[in-house]
């Protein structure tokens, strides 16, 4: 995980440089992921291959963790966060999952949102 510019200022991304977000019906303390079945079809879960995620430039490694979800695979997390990936992101630098809902929003490198403008595909 690292940082990218986007229309909406610096965000996280990841290692092929799509938006991360995170769910407002998620909590952080403590890590809790409650995106399941369908929404994780269109959410994606960041999830953790063997060990603790790698942070690239710009993302402290101290704010990545795991998270273990419902379906008991392992979840990356930013500053506590549940870390997703939107598909309607076709290519790296949109951020066209910024405000859907009300609830998703994508991720800065510390764990906060960005903005609060409503995401564009470039």
């Amino acid at each position: 995980m690292g940082t990218g510019t986007s229309a909406l200022g610096e965000v996280a991304v990841d290692i092929e440089g799509f938006t991360l977000y995170r769910f407002d019906k998620d909590s952080a303390k403590p890590s809790a992921s409650r995106c399941e079945g369908g929404c994780a079809k269109t959410w994606e879960p960041v999830l953790a291959s063997d060990g603790m995620p790698i942070a690239l430039p710009g993302v402290a490694p101290s704010a990545l963790g795991i998270v273990v979800r419902g379906d008991k695979t392992k979840q990356v997390t930013l500053a506590g966060w549940p870390v997703y990936r939107y598909t309607g992101d076709t290519a790296p630098g949109q951020t066209a999952g910024n405000g859907v809902d009300g609830t998703w929003h994508a991720l800065a490198p510390d764990g906060s949102t960005p903005g609060a403008k409503k995401g564009t595909k470039n």
